[in-house]
This record gives structure tokens, C-alpha cells and sequence, in this order.
């Protein structure tokens, strides 16, 4: 779900999701879709974390809940701007 909306919505993809060493939360990395190789922002990137219980809640309801598409609509701009 994080892949499928950040590719509609901002043109970037999950290139990475890992469980942190607490198992409090996740930390994403988002990387620019639609990229040229001779571009400048080709290697751009982007970490994000989500709590688990976040995660959690979305596996239940399988619907993405306000708060991370509020943070994914908020911090994922920049990284075509990188």
C-alpha cells in the first residue's frame, strides 16, 4: 500500500522498509521513479519512519489511515526537489 500510493500520488517507489532493532517502528526509504540515468537525482533518497503499531493498523484495515498519507503527502514533495 505505501508503494502503490507513493508511486500514484508522488512518483516515487519503496525501496526499503525495515523493522528497527526495538520493533518500535519502521524506517522507509523512498526513492524517485521516474528518473533518468544521466539525471542529477537519480540516487535521490528519502527515510521515513512509521510506528509499528501505524503498520499494524494498516495490515488490519488494509486501508492507509490519515496520518502517514498526511506525512507522506507532506514529506515526499521534497524528494523530487533533492
Amino acid at each position: 500500500m505505501l508503494d502503490g500510493y507513493s508511486r500514484t500520488r508522488h512518483r516515487c517507489f519503496l525501496a526499503e522498509m525495515d523493522l528497527n532493532v526495538a520493533k518500535a517502528q519502521y524506517t522507509l526509504c523512498f526513492r524517485p521513479a521516474v528518473s533518468s540515468k544521466d539525471s542529477p537525482n537519480r540516487y535521490a533518497c528519502l527515510y521515513l519512519h512509521i510506528a509499528i503499531e501505524d503498520v499494524k493498523t494498516t495490515g488490519q484495515e488494509q486501508v492507509l489511515p490519515h496520518s502517514i498519507t498526511q506525512m507522506l503527502d507532506r514529506e515526499l514533495p521534497t524528494l523530487a526537489q533533492s
